[in-house]
């Protein structure tokens, strides 16, 4: 089997070798090289979903689930908080498999109820993910993986709410980015949606999601509504040898298409924002500065040490959600999460007259009941003048977009899970 795979894999790297000499005559003209890639990357999709179906061999196992989190880059998001419930839930139930780019370090998920690691893209990753019942995602879906009809897949999504236009409704979206989202569409049997205008602007348009939806909420967001002490802050003050008494505000902005190496600070004004932060709430401010896991460069050398520690490293974003006395972030969908801990959170959009004609927005950011500033100055005087009368956020965000959190979210999931598994027809919450 292995040198089988290994044959596929050299054919298709030949394929792309004559794709490569097709384009690169042309190469004096400027051709637009992620336009090649993309191409290459639909091609080699059809080629897979035509070569993996030699894996049909092997039975499914009805016990089976499969989980990937950011494109089997971390043990995180939505699909840790279902796998770590079915094995608290339904122990021994389930074989639980987790798929990881790089396998090395998550031995301890054995602790979690991992069942075994595999390495994403190896020929055991393709057999186990076309014998799993289940398999769970929350981005993009493989869509060079021919899933089998006995098969349920399902899309959990990593981010609430309905903010930047995405996919198929980007207005810059190329011709074969369409066609690859379109194909991975097509092997989704199930999204999650966290509110009307997800399912109606994403499930269903940004998406091309024809097929089922539960609209139950996050799982990643059930502890941010039934969280009933600090012992989060505690632990994360403690993680970063931040004093026990010190508040924290967390800076998380969201990623910008095509700028993976684009300065990311914004230049911050840090002492501005620490000092309006204590005459406005008192005590002393510690601020987390993390960046969207697409962004390559990390926090400047010269911010270090000046009340403002770099997490982007840090493995779950709710954990510093719930740590965080203060959000201050553009376009995220973090919004979304910290809205439903009723805390302030103020948007510092520098870059909005750009973003609004590039991106654009569902609904459009100045009407997301929380302080907006396209400036130092702005942010640091909503900051000090911040009114908690006058905030609608808390509670108005998540009715505008028509919410579906309940913090139930992943007891939902589960049990859908355990009926496709075992076909045990148990009550669900929604």
């Amino acid at each position: 089997m292995k040198r089988l795979i290994s044959i596929l894999r050299t054919y298709y790297h030949y394929l792309k070798y004559k794709r490569y000499l097709k384009y690169k005559k042309y190469a004096s003209l400027g051709p637009d090289y992620r336009t090649v890639n993309l191409e290459k990357e639909y091609l080699g999709n059809r080629l897979y979903l035509l070569f993996l179906r030699i894996f049909y061999l092997f039975p499914i196992k009805k016990n089976r689930v499969l989980f990937m989190s950011f494109e089997a880059g971390k043990y995180a998001c939505n699909p840790r908080r279902i796998s770590e419930y079915l094995a608290k839930h339904y122990p021994g139930e389930f074989e639980i498999i987790w798929a990881f780019k790089r396998e090395e370090g998550f031995e301890w998920l054995k602790e979690q109820g991992v069942s075994r690691t595999v390495r994403y893209g190896s020929a055991k990753f393709y057999r186990l993910a076309l014998t799993s019942r289940v398999y769970v995602y929350n981005m993009r879906i493989p869509a060079m993986i021919p899933f089998r009809k006995k098969q349920t897949t399902i899309g959990t999504g990593h981010g609430g709410g309905a903010y930047k236009k995405l996919l198929l409704d980007n207005p810059n979206i190329r011709t074969t980015e369409r066609k690859i989202q379109e194909l991975s569409a097509s092997h989704t049997d199930i999204l999650v949606s966290s509110c009307k205008y997800y399912t109606e602007y994403v499930v269903r348009g940004a998406f091309d999601h024809k097929g089922e939806c539960i609209e139950c909420g996050m799982p990643r967001n059930d502890e941010l509504i039934n969280h009933n002490d600090g012992k989060m802050a505690d632990y994360i003050r403690n993680y970063y040898d931040i004093p026990l008494e010190n508040k924290i505000i967390l800076y998380a902005p969201t990623y910008r298409k095509g700028k993976r190496n684009m300065p990311t600070d914004y230049n911050l004004d840090v002492q501005g924002i620490v000092e309006a932060a204590k005459e406005r709430f008192g005590g002393e401010w510690t601020i987390l500065y993390r960046m969207h896991y697409f962004i390559k460069k990390r926090l400047p050398d010269d911010l270090h040490g000046q009340h403002i520690i770099d997490v982007t490293e840090y493995g779950d974003m709710q954990h510093l959600l719930l740590a965080s006395d203060i959000l201050i972030t553009d376009y995220s969908s973090s919004v979304w999460d910290y809205s439903l801990l009723g805390r302030p959170c103020f948007l510092y959009t520098v870059d909005l007259d750009e973003y609004l004609e590039k991106q654009g927005f569902y609904v459009d950011v100045r009407d997301w009941q929380f302080p907006l500033a396209k400036n130092n100055e702005e942010l640091v005087n909503h900051i000090r003048n911040f009114d908690e009368d006058d905030q609608k956020g808390v509670s108005g965000h998540q009715s505008l977009f028509g919410s579906y959190e309940k913090g139930t979210a992943t007891e939902t999931l589960a049990k859908r899970i355990h009926r496709e598994c075992f076909g045990k027809k148990e009550e669900e919450t929604f």
